[in-house]
């Protein structure tokens, strides 16, 4: 089995994009994405509805610039009162 690819893309379209989604949704919660440019190892950043420029792996401590790298984003939300993914 071979390494899963990620999709990582433009800094300001996944921000923008999160931004509508968080418009919208008011019980939504997204979640930074990126991919290490060293280890390759995929990252998700702690904080909610934040977008950093600058991202830390934890698995290598390398610092991968995510306005040149790209990113993505996780989508948490509430229907009922349960906790989507």
């Amino acid at each position: 089995m071979g390494k899963i690819k990620y999709n990582d893309y433009p800094f300001e379209e996944i921000a923008e994009d999160a931004g509508k989604i968080l418009a919208q949704d008011k019980n939504a919660s997204v979640y930074q994405k990126f991919s290490c440019e060293n280890c390759g190892s995929r990252q998700t950043i702690d904080e909610p509805n934040r977008f950093y420029t600058l991202g830390k792996c934890e698995e290598c401590s390398h610092v991968t610039d995510l306005r040149r790298r790209g990113c993505n984003f996780m989508v948490m939300t509430t229907f009922g009162g349960e906790t989507k993914r």
